[in-house]
This record gives C-alpha cells, sequence and structure tokens, in this order.
C-alpha cells in the first residue's frame, strides 16, 4: 500500500508506513461520514522547507470520487461533506508536520471559514490538497483547496486553525457552614 503514496522530502521509510497508517485511522475508521472517509485515499505527502521563511510545512493530497452519500438536492456535493474533508485531511496534514518535527500536534479546532467557488457534480474525480500555514506551539493552521480534476477547476477553498486542549479547571468545593 506505501507504494501508492507518493512521498517528497525528507521522510524516513520508516515514517511513511506510520504516516499511512495514522491517516487511514483518522480519516476511515470514524463513525461520521465513514462511506466518505473509507472511499478517501492518500495520493501525495510531502515536507518541505517554505522559501520566504525556511519553516517546515507539509503538504498532504487527497483523492476521492464524489457519489450518492455524498450529493446535496441539487445533485453537487454537500456543504457538509466539503466540512468533513477540510477537516480531517487538513487536520492530517498538521499532524504530518508534528510528527516530522518531533513536536506534539494534540489540537482541536478552533475555527473553520470555507469557502465554495463551483459545484462538485456527481462522479467528478476531487484533489483535496492541503497545505500547513502556521504550526505554533499553541495555534496551528492549514489551507485546503477541493479541486475537481474531472473538470479542471477549484470548487472549494477553507482555512482550518485548531488550538491546544486546556483541560478544564477543577470544580472548587463548596463551603461548608
Amino acid at each position: 500500500m506505501a507504494s501508492a503514496v507518493v512521498f517528497k522530502g525528507d521522510i524516513l521509510p520508516a515514517a511513511r508506513d506510520e504516516i499511512i497508517a495514522f491517516s487511514n485511522f483518522h480519516i476511515r475508521n470514524v463513525d461520521f461520514a465513514h462511506s466518505v472517509g473509507a472511499r478517501t485515499r492518500l495520493k501525495e505527502v510531502e515536507v518541505y522547507r517554505r522559501q520566504r521563511d525556511k519553516k517546515m510545512q507539509a503538504r498532504v493530497v487527497y483523492e476521492l470520487t464524489v457519489e450518492r452519500d455524498m450529493l446535496n438536492r441539487a445533485n453537487t456535493m454537500h456543504g457538509g461533506c466539503t466540512s468533513f474533508l477540510v477537516d480531517v485531511c487538513s487536520s492530517i496534514a498538521l499532524a504530518l508536520l508534528g510528527m516530522v518535527q518531533s513536536t506534539p500536534a494534540d489540537f482541536v479546532s478552533q475555527a473553520m471559514m470555507t469557502t465554495f467557488h463551483a459545484p462538485a457534480p456527481l462522479g467528478a474525480t476531487l484533489n483535496i490538497v492541503c497545505t500547513t500555514t502556521s504550526f505554533g506551539s499553541r495555534t496551528v493552521s492549514a489551507r485546503a483547496e477541493i479541486w475537481d480534476v474531472t473538470h479542471s477547476r477549484l470548487c472549494m477553498s477553507g482555512v482550518h486553525n485548531k488550538m491546544a486542549p486546556k483541560n478544564p479547571s477543577p470544580i472548587p468545593e463548596v463551603a461548608k457552614l
């Protein structure tokens, strides 16, 4: 299975299988949108230094064909399905960057913005391209683009911001009289 994924950049061979397993677990082993996640295939994984500031970045590309369980009443991909793909795929790009930098990557969603540019119709093959943009100790972000490769057009773009979770403070005991 590792041979179907194209790896670019400085990713150790041992880490490649770990990345594929991590991706499969987080996109396929879910109850919500399980049928969509089960068909979503990791195609490319890349780590590189951004030209402008030399910071390490990650990029992942997934492929998926629009099927009936992804449609709205207009027979194009539903906005909820788009949000699922942006959420999960961009989260995997951020986790990948954490893995290659040996830094914690246990983040929760803070905000997600999605812009719809063109409909993705039934049968269209999509590429979900997610690239990290910022990776700090408290907040991280990635951008996502969903391309209809069948019709050569950008369908959706999005930004996903995540933050380090904070455990709730203990509840103070009520004073006894």
